[in-house]
């Protein structure tokens, strides 16, 4: 569904601006405040379902991104004799 226009951001305010003044013309206030509750009502679960999938999708990549870091345990081996050896060959040096 394309329900959100192709338009700048300050058009596609002043056009909900206008549509809002538009409508108190012709509704009572208890009207205007009835429907104005329902629209923010609207928009709240607008806000809501999009809060809530944008933190699902930043605890996928979260866990996407730690699992494509994890170092197995030949590397972490590998690596700790790496380590070993630079010290052995420092201490060998100072020793001489």
């Amino acid at each position: 569904m394309n329900l959100v226009p192709n338009v700048s951001a300050p058009i596609y305010t002043s056009t909900a601006f206008l549509i809002g003044i538009l409508l108190c013309d012709d509704l009572t206030p208890a009207e205007q405040n009835s429907l104005g509750n329902w629209f923010m009502m609207v928009g709240q679960a607008l806000c809501t379902n999009s809060a809530q999938q944008q933190l699902l999708n930043n605890r996928n990549n979260t866990a996407n991104q730690y699992n494509s870091h994890i170092i197995n345990d030949n590397n972490l081996r590998r690596a700790a004799n790496n380590i070993k050896k630079e010290v052995d060959s420092i201490l060998k040096k100072n020793t001489n």
